[in-house]
């Protein structure tokens, strides 16, 4: 007889199942962490549980699980977050969000942590109205932080000194930091202007659900500083975000 599980969680990925109108979703559970899922039916005309089989789904899932493997008997949806999809960018940018939380949340590892950032990011994506670049940017910076490879931009890798009045800093990846256009030369780097370093500090001084008060006047620079973040993102996992393959 299956165990009956009850775990709140995000759906990251929904697939196409091989059971007649199935799908296969990616969850996240901030008790769970990252898991496999099959949800039954949901393809049928007037399914109950087919919101509950889409991306960004948020809810309490309950579970029966039968030697190791899941499966969704029923859902109490909390949001769906639907007013991403009337924007493009969001919409684009919340499922980049998505993917990246796949590549670095364990499977089966709790992560409240990571969890609730994802869900304080998505509600800034559908309600606050907040710029979706700056929000996926401060969402890959936190979780880059909160996985072990997060970066100091204040602060020279190098020689420690406090940068400010910088007009070209470098980024260095191994290791995680910038460097002072004294030092770049030391260690391989990239190298960002005043203006897409500022961007970078004042985002990360900025708590998620405070972003829609930034104000950019460049989107071009903006636009930059999220490709900075996706290639650290690279660089930890090997892989780039298929969600941005068409986006730039």
């Amino acid at each position: 007889m299956a165990e009956i599980i009850k775990t709140t969680g995000i759906v990251l990925k929904s697939t196409k199942h091989t059971a007649e109108a199935s799908r296969l979703l990616e969850i996240f559970s901030p008790e769970m962490g990252r898991f496999s899922a099959v949800i039954r039916g949901v393809e049928k005309p007037k399914a109950k549980l087919a919101i509950a089989s889409q991306p960004f789904c948020f809810g309490e899932f309950m579970l029966a699980e039968k030697k190791g493997f899941y499966t969704v008997t029923d859902c109490f949806v909390q949001d769906s977050f639907f007013d991403i999809a009337y924007n493009l960018d969001a919409f684009v940018l919340g499922s980049c969000m998505l993917e990246a939380t796949s590549k670095f949340a364990l499977a089966g590892e709790k992560n409240i942590e990571l969890f609730m950032l994802l869900l304080k990011s998505l509600k800034a994506l559908a309600y606050d109205k907040a710029e979706p670049t700056a929000v996926t940017i401060k969402y890959l910076m936190n979780l880059l932080e909160i996985s072990g490879f997060g970066f100091d931009l204040h602060t020279c890798f190098i020689c420690g000194k406090h940068l400010s009045n910088e007009k070209i800093v470098g980024l260095v990846y191994e290791g995680g930091g910038a460097v002072c256009n004294e030092d770049k030369s030391k260690i391989d780097h990239i190298d960002i202007s005043s203006g897409e370093w500022g961007i970078l500090k004042n985002i990360s001084n900025a708590d998620i659900t405070d972003i829609a008060r930034l104000k950019f006047t460049s989107r071009e620079a903006l636009t930059s500083c999220l490709k900075i973040l996706l290639k650290q993102v690279y660089y930890r996992t090997g892989e780039k975000l298929k969600s941005l393959d068409s986006y730039f």
